[in-house]
């Protein structure tokens, strides 16, 4: 091997390719730290990568080693999240360079410079002679007047005094009295008008538990009905903590649509620490822009969805997951990561405190949280019982039995007395359907023909006001068919309740009722569900329709009645955690109602009042019903009691999925027999989006040997010679099969 020159070193550098491996450069004369990112040539082209170590040998001979093309300025990710990223990678059995990149926003992954938005502070270098500011000059002498109260002034702080600041300020810039910083940007907030609420003895005694370690890891289980408070118990937990010097908080929620309510939220009550959100729903500047705030120290707060987990914090103190049951925390595609798991590890690795807040838990933390003969208790277990509105009372839940009162056009008579009623004392309805569009399906009564999806195991959904039919799978869609295409009939009626028909109705029982459909149709926009929301809490809404986007977090406070128009497809599933997931959906979906000072009704549809799931239900008793459920589990051996692996394979021809299936199940068979290895199977979903798709499920008692089997059984999977003609993924505590 060629020696290397004095000024020349290797850089080990990772990238986003599909191999288990880093991949080394000669570097010449630039000087690099550990966590740049680079350019770098790999495979004819350029990409951008992480150098991960500077070393002086290579076992590749040197003068095979390519050489780097630029070195940014940078340093993209720190050493303090790289042991987090390199569990990640390990557990999950995913390539660490595709992780790395993966965590970074857009405009770092890019070879051309990153570009954020500017900004600056100002600050008075020298005193301003009298004969610079003339009487007339009114904006010039309050921008001085400012100077004299305050050493630093913000561009923010400046557009309050004037709009033409610039035009005052610049020249003084450019004189030397005045001196411009770059600083990273971050809105500011603006403190609330109102009192701060008093906590009840519950919230009170949560915040003390969770305060009486705030330097060590412990997780904790905020378990509270909904409307209880748990919001205010994050807001004066997070005052707690960011009263220490440079502190941070890391705040995850599960859908985008629940940012903005808890956004002004936190704005208000903790106007003092600058705070940055962290989705999907930002331009690429913006995430960018927070992305860095967060990363330098600057924002103290941090509210962000599932990604948001590996952002760097280097003053992290404290991780709270709101609504920690909810299934939008788990990954489904990509590295099939758990974002309320990967917080726990975080967690631990940085020795700090973690929160998980829900009125409906996940098995998985219950179990963890409840002590019990199978398992030591593990989190700290905190209740609240009570609502935080000192008069409001959790709502009434009954249940609408539809055998005996039949429904038309997806509405009974009660229920619809019931909006008739609300709509007289001017309160608000919500009506929850989880399905969007105008109906599932298009039906032939003549020969029984249903609009089916040609590359999907699944129908056709129908969408009147555009006269088409769409697959919410794959995103196949086309015009509605005159005729049956199976027997040439012309009476083609849809089938069934969707959002989109249910307004319909609404609209033709209660002409004069302002209603709003709430979907993925219609907030389409960026600024539509905000733009919603005020309206509603505006009381410019009578009736809302809506999916899950409505199901949770949001505080109406004139909301009086919930009605749930259809659950009983959920009761008897083949998965078994649907009846996990419905008992969670209603109860958050019933929380809506009667969060103000008059108390709430829910009226549920369904063929089956009698079910366990719905006296759990009307008596909103979640411990016992989740108590039951886990006894269930435990029996059956399936999670939380249990591990599993899901292996998932897919392509165009099925003979090919189920020869590399085949292959897998019988690798693992031979690499142990502490874990069960299930025969090859299809899944409920059998084709999507035009391939043929199947299973392997690996269980086991505990996650170690599940971690034995992959270490070997992963780079067999790799070597066979099917692996890059279909598509296959592994999923580490699968929530879906």
């Amino acid at each position: 091997m060629s020696s290397l020159s004095s000024t020349s070193n290797i850089l080990s550098v990772a990238l986003d390719v599909p191999l288990d491996r880093m991949f080394d450069y000669v570097n010449h004369n630039v000087q690099v730290q550990i966590g740049q990112r680079v350019v770098v040539p790999f495979a004819g082209r350029q990409l951008v990568g992480i150098v991960m170590a500077i070393n002086q040998h290579s076992e590749v001979p040197l003068e095979k080693l390519k050489t780097v093309i630029h070195v940014f300025d940078d340093i993209a990710l720190d050493m303090q999240i790289f042991p987090l990223l390199q569990f990640c990678a390990d557990y999950y059995h995913y390539p660490l360079g595709q992780l790395l990149i993966s965590t970074l926003p857009l405009r770092l992954r890019q070879i051309k410079p990153a570009v954020s938005l500017k900004s600056y502070i100002y600050r008075v270098e020298h005193a301003l002679p009298p004969e610079h500011v003339q009487k007339r000059q009114l904006v010039l002498q309050r921008i001085m007047d400012a100077f004299s109260h305050q050493t630093h002034l913000s561009e923010y702080a400046l557009s309050a005094i004037s709009t033409s600041w610039r035009k005052w300020l610049h020249p003084l810039v450019s004189e030397g009295y005045v001196v411009a910083e770059e600083v990273i940007a971050v809105k500011p907030s603006v403190p609330a008008s109102h009192a701060v609420p008093v906590l009840n003895a519950e919230q009170q005694s949560a915040i003390d538990a969770i305060l009486e370690t705030p330097h060590a890891f412990k997780p904790w289980l905020l378990y509270g009905v909904t409307g209880s408070g748990k919001t205010e118990v994050y807001i004066q937990l997070l005052a707690n903590i960011l009263s220490e010097p440079l502190a941070q908080v890391l705040v995850l929620v599960p859908e985008i649509n629940l940012t903005p309510q808890l956004e002004a939220r936190f704005r208000t009550r903790l106007s003092q620490y600058p705070l940055v959100t962290l989705h999907s729903n930002l331009s690429e500047s913006e995430r960018l822009q927070n992305w860095l705030a967060a990363k330098s120290g600057t924002a103290k707060i941090v509210i962000g969805t599932r990604l948001s987990v590996f952002t760097p914090m280097p003053h992290l103190k404290m991780m709270v997951l709101d609504e920690e049951h909810d299934g939008s925390y788990k990954q489904q595609d990509g590295m099939r990561y758990h974002a309320r798991d990967v917080a726990m590890v975080r967690a631990k690795q940085l020795n700090i405190p973690i929160v998980l807040g829900s009125a409906t838990p996940s098995l998985e933390t219950w179990y963890n949280a409840t002590a019990s003969q199978h398992k030591k208790q593990s989190y700290g277990l905190l209740t609240l019982t009570e609502r935080a509105v000192t008069d409001a009372q959790l709502p009434k839940i009954m249940c609408i039995d539809i055998a005996k009162s039949p429904v038309e056009n997806g509405l009974s008579p009660l229920l619809i007395q019931a909006i008739r009623e609300r709509l007289a004392r001017r309160e608000q309805s919500l009506l929850f359907i989880n399905r969007r569009g105008y109906a599932p399906v298009l039906h032939c009564s003549a020969c029984q023909w249903h609009s089916s999806c040609a590359r999907c195991s699944a129908k056709l959904v129908v969408h009147l006001s555009q006269r088409r039919l769409k697959c919410h799978h794959c995103g196949h869609e086309q015009k509605i068919p005159l005729q049956c295409p199976s027997c040439g009939n012309t009476d083609l009626k849809p089938v069934g309740q969707a959002t989109q028909r249910l307004s319909q109705t609404l609209t033709h029982l209660f002409p004069n009722a302002r209603i709003a459909r709430v979907d993925r149709d219609s907030m389409r926009n960026k600024d539509a569900l905000t733009d919603m929301l005020n309206q509603v809490y505006a009381g410019e809404v009578d009736i809302l329709v809506g999916t899950q986007m409505l199901a949770k977090g949001h505080d109406f406070p004139n909301l009086t009645l919930v009605g749930v128009i259809d659950t009983d497809t959920a009761l008897y599933s083949p998965d078994f955690r649907a009846s996990e997931r419905l008992f969670s959906q209603l109860m958050q979906v019933s929380g809506r109602a009667g969060r103000g000072s008059v108390g709430g009704e829910v009226l549920i549809q369904t063929s089956f009042p009698d079910h366990d799931l719905f006296h759990a239900l009307r008596a909103q008793d979640y411990a016992s019903y989740a108590n039951a459920l886990l006894q269930e589990r435990i029996a059956m051996q399936f999670p939380p009691s249990r591990f599993f692996v899901l292996l998932k394979a897919e392509a165009t021809d099925f003979q090919q999925v189920q020869h590399f299936l085949n292959f897998a199940a019988e690798k693992a068979r031979q690499i142990s027999n502490q874990v069960l290895i299930y025969d090859p199977v299809r899944p409920q979903m059998e084709r999507l989006k035009g391939l043929e798709r199947a299973h392997v499920l690996l269980q086991a008692e505990k996650r170690q040997n599940l971690q034995k089997v992959m270490a070997s059984w992963v780079p067999a999977l790799r070597a066979h010679k099917l692996s890059s003609k279909i598509r296959w993924a592994l999923d580490i505590d699968p929530l879906e099969f």
